[in-house]
């Protein structure tokens, strides 16, 4: 009996063992090749065997992850032209509900009005280009991938803000150093 019982064991041991369940395969990460127009995506180990151990692996991380679906436009807004001590800003919809059709229609036009027109945003013809901050008196522009090239990841993508926020700063002393429009001269009576 014992032997029957360890021989009946084994073999169903065996069995299940020796029989695998088909499993399907982890989705292993591809990514476009940068430096190819087709778009066609590779594995990280396709990078590798083919540029080598450390261009594959610069490569890998240069090249393009699936994009993020764009958050949808926010609606235009405008600040209320009856309400000068407030900088709230308000959508058409919000200025008709609160004003009604007519003159909400009316006051949203009227806070258009006096404001500068939006400026159609620049194409441009490649990616975006900042200066480096370290080097204050070079005219020369890199875009992120050349400062991540350069300093490294981490390093780069800081450098690359710094740079981003240098030229905001620089925008805003050239926007207060433009002369303000005024009005029309007040005189009092005499």
């Amino acid at each position: 009996q014992g032997q029957g019982q360890g021989q009946g064991q084994g073999q169903g041991q065996g069995q299940s063992r020796g029989q695998s369940r088909p499993q399907s395969a982890p989705q292993v990460e591809k990514r476009a090749d940068p430096s190819e127009k087709s778009g066609k995506q590779y594995t990280r180990e396709e990078f590798i065997a083919h540029y080598g151990p450390q261009e594959g692996a610069k490569k890998w991380r240069d090249a393009s992850k699936p994009s993020k679906p764009k958050a949808p436009e926010k609606p235009e807004t405008r600040a209320d032209p009856s309400d000068t001590t407030s900088k709230k800003r308000y959508t058409r919809e919000e200025f008709i509900q609160f004003y009604g059709e007519k003159k909400g229609s009316t006051m949203w036009t009227k806070a258009g009005k006096g404001q500068p027109a939006k400026e159609e945003p620049k194409k441009a013809e490649g990616p975006e280009k900042r200066p480096d901050p370290s080097q204050p008196n070079s005219k020369a522009t890199y875009t992120k991938k050349e400062f991540i090239d350069l300093y490294g990841e981490k390093k780069g993508a800081n450098v690359w803000k710094k740079a981003g926020k240098a030229i905001a700063t620089v925008e805003a002393k050239a926007e207060k150093a433009k002369p303000k429009e005024s009005g029309p001269e007040k005189r009092s009576d005499p």
